[in-house]
Order: C-alpha cells, then structure tokens, then sequence
C-alpha cells in the first residue's frame, strides 16, 4: 500500500521553494558587490576609469549575468505564488503570470543586452 501525500492542486509547491531558497542564496552573495563598487566610488578608492576598467572585465559581467538571472526569477516565482494564492479566477490568473512573464523577460533580456555591450 502506497500512501500519496497531498501535494495541492498546482503539485509544484517543493520546486518553487527550492528555486526560490536557491535564488536567495545566490543573490546573498552577489547583491552586495554592486554596492561595495558604489562605496568605493563615494569614497575616493575608486575613480570612474577604475570603475569602468572593473565593469568592463568578463568575470564582472559573468556576475551581472548571474545578478540578473536570480532577480528575475526570484522575482518571478515570488510574484507566481502571490498571484497563484489569491487571484482565484482561472483565466485572470493565467493571463497575469503570462504577462508578467513577458515583462520580466523582455526586461531581463535588455539588462543582459546592455551589460553585455558595455566597452565594446
């Protein structure tokens, strides 16, 4: 005999939370070294070429990559829950998550596009 535990109805509540634990724990690590960058300017160690010459380096755009993937889809499985728990008419729903899809995407993709362009 088999005993199933109930999962509810979307059956992916394990998957969110892990994605969103995941996402947490990477933006733990990497959120804060744009502000160190920003201190650094504010405070004199860094001028605006050190800063460029920092920016401009692929392991600094390898982390905005990085930043931008768990924002977008910390921020996106967050927002899912939110709409998933009190937005009760079907339709309505899926057209929120599908728009919010969209926008993130489109925004992700631009962030991705300028970060990637930077220097030349």
């Amino acid at each position: 005999m088999v005993i199933q535990k109930d999962t509810g109805t979307a059956h992916n509540g394990l998957g969110d939370w892990y994605w969103q634990r995941l996402t947490a724990l990477v933006l733990l690590v990497i959120l804060p070294l744009p502000f160190l960058l920003l201190w650094g300017v504010y405070s004199g160690a860094l001028n605006q070429f050190a800063l460029l010459d920092l920016l401009d380096h692929f392991l600094s755009r390898l982390f905005h990559t990085l930043l931008i993937v768990a924002i977008t889809v910390h921020a996106y499985i967050g927002l899912k829950v939110i709409i998933e728990d009190y937005i009760h008419k079907a339709m309505l729903r899926v057209l929120l998550i599908g728009a919010m899809l969209v926008v993130m995407s489109a925004a992700g993709i631009w962030w991705l596009a300028l970060v990637w362009a930077w220097g030349g």
